[in-house]
């Protein structure tokens, strides 16, 4: 069992059953016109009119999360928010679990907020300049030393603007469910910035958009944000601990993936 703190969050929580496919498939096409509407609109503002696109940038997000979530009857709790709202840069360790993600955090964006993606996205037109509009933050996978060399810089913007990264360990959703093991990308994160790990634990969002299924249901997803785990003093040699120990926190709240040996 993981030393971190749980927190006040019951490592049992059920979610409500989740209704029906009627609402999802009815509202595939609304959802669909409201999130690329919603998107055009965000473009458009941005190079209209950049300066109160950054001033709303944490507006704009939400509304596209919150207005899918209302399309489909997706209803949010939010605990442990004073883990997560302290002033200063910070990394939100959260599971992914399937395409409903998007829609949550993004309806729970927090201000400054951004999150990193891969430089290949950067290079696709408009995409690239639309993601470091909004502050998102470039990182070279091509090889191990470009790799080090952007990571470096990302975490010296983050350490200097005091953001809050969104980041999931698993790298990706399991294509069986439950959770993955971590990749080490955020841990050698938390080093380089010294900012603290806030596991964010998301459980019911299998419900609402089950395995395998590209429709949503109705229903509700919880959210809690977990002390934050101090990184101040982490050395390389002992980040895979530190991410053994994360995930066993995780595991005391979520199944293992099953194609994970015991």
């Amino acid at each position: 069992m993981s030393e971190y703190s749980t927190g006040s969050a019951p490592l049992e929580w059920e979610a409500p059953k989740a209704g029906g496919a009627f609402r999802g498939i009815v509202m595939i096409l609304p959802a669909f016109l409201w999130a690329f509407g919603h998107i055009t609109f965000l473009i458009i503002a941005l190079f209209v009119a950049p300066r109160w696109s950054k001033n709303h940038r944490q507006s704009l997000l939400r509304a596209w999360g919150r207005g899918l979530c209302w399309l489909f009857g997706i209803k949010l709790e939010l605990h442990g928010l004073e883990n997560r709202d302290f002033v200063g840069a910070k990394i939100l360790a959260v599971n992914h679990v399937s395409l409903v993600d998007l829609f949550v955090w993004s309806a729970i964006w927090c201000h400054p907020g951004s999150i990193l993606y891969k430089r290949e996205f950067g290079r696709i037109p408009l995409m690239g300049r639309v993601m470091r509009m909004l502050g998102f933050i470039e990182v070279d996978r091509g090889n191990r030393e470009a790799a080090r060399a952007s990571l470096a810089l990302a975490a010296k913007r983050i350490r200097e603007e005091g953001l809050t990264i969104w980041i999931a360990p698993e790298g990706t959703r399991s294509r069986l469910g439950g959770l993955q093991e971590f990749k080490m990308g955020a841990f050698h994160l938390a080093m380089q910035t010294q900012s603290p790990i806030v596991p964010s634990i998301m459980r019911g969002a299998e419900k609402v958009n089950p395995m395998g299924s590209f429709i949503m249901r109705s229903g509700t997803v919880r959210i809690d944000f977990l002390p934050p785990i101090p990184t101040t003093g982490w050395k390389r040699p002992e980040l895979r601990a530190k991410s053994v120990e994360v995930r066993e926190l995780f595991l005391q709240f979520l199944p293992k993936a099953p194609d994970i040996p015991a």
